[in-house]
């Protein structure tokens, strides 16, 4: 272990933390392969996030469309893993409003949420939006967004920007918020840069897990 001990932080904690979750990596990482759409790894100072989304539309018009998510996310002392998979079944009309009915299953729980969602996509710009209440005897409505903004600088280099948004309200207000910021460069679906995110709780302190990613889209 004399070597091992002076590798610097976080590479010595994640050698061990790399293999209890080595196998959740594995798992979102061939899903990812045979039906995903973008496959991101985000190594932070605290902890390193793991994210495959995908987009399907089922019809010519694009009205109804299926956007689903794996992620994980491991703390490198390997306290907490925390897993989320939701699938979002979307009605989307020409002005890009529609309903959305939201099946997930994560560490704390699970639900169906139903909403209303904003959906455009163009060849520099990508916005979802979904302001969902969740079916239950507690009322529980939450907001959630992706913006993506990707403007091309020289032939096969684009720029990468993404901003992700969740909140979630309860009765007795504010219970917890999400920021997922990412700022780099595309190279042929290759998307790599720097990376902060940010979890705001009623409960507990600010969370910030500054770090860089690495994602490639298929």
């Amino acid at each position: 272990m004399g070597k091992l001990q002076n590798l610097p932080f976080p590479i010595l904690q994640s050698l061990d933390m790399n293999v209890k979750i080595l196998p959740i990596i594995l798992f979102i990482f061939w899903s990812s392969k045979v039906s995903a759409q973008s496959f991101e790894t985000m190594l932070g100072t605290e902890r390193i996030f793991i994210d495959a989304q995908y987009l399907k539309f089922f019809d010519e018009d694009r009205k109804i469309s299926l956007f689903s998510r794996a992620r994980a996310t491991a703390e490198y002392d390997h306290q907490n893993t925390n897993l989320f998979t939701g699938a979002y079944l979307n009605y989307t009309t020409k002005k890009g409003v529609g309903g959305t009915v939201l099946g997930r299953i994560s560490t704390i729980g699970s639900g169906v949420d139903v909403g209303i969602h904003y959906f455009k996509a163009t060849k520099t710009v990508m916005i979802y939006a979904l302001p969902s209440i969740n079916i239950n005897d507690e009322l529980l409505y939450s907001w959630f967004s992706i913006i993506r903004y990707t403007p091309t600088i020289k032939n096969d280099w684009k720029m990468y920007t993404s901003l992700e948004l969740f909140s979630a309200f309860s009765e007795i207000g504010h219970l917890s918020s999400v920021q997922r910021i990412r700022l780099g460069i595309d190279k042929k679906g290759y998307q790599f840069g720097l990376a902060v995110n940010l979890n705001e709780s009623r409960f507990s302190d600010t969370d910030i897990n500054p770090g860089v990613f690495l994602r490639k889209q298929f």
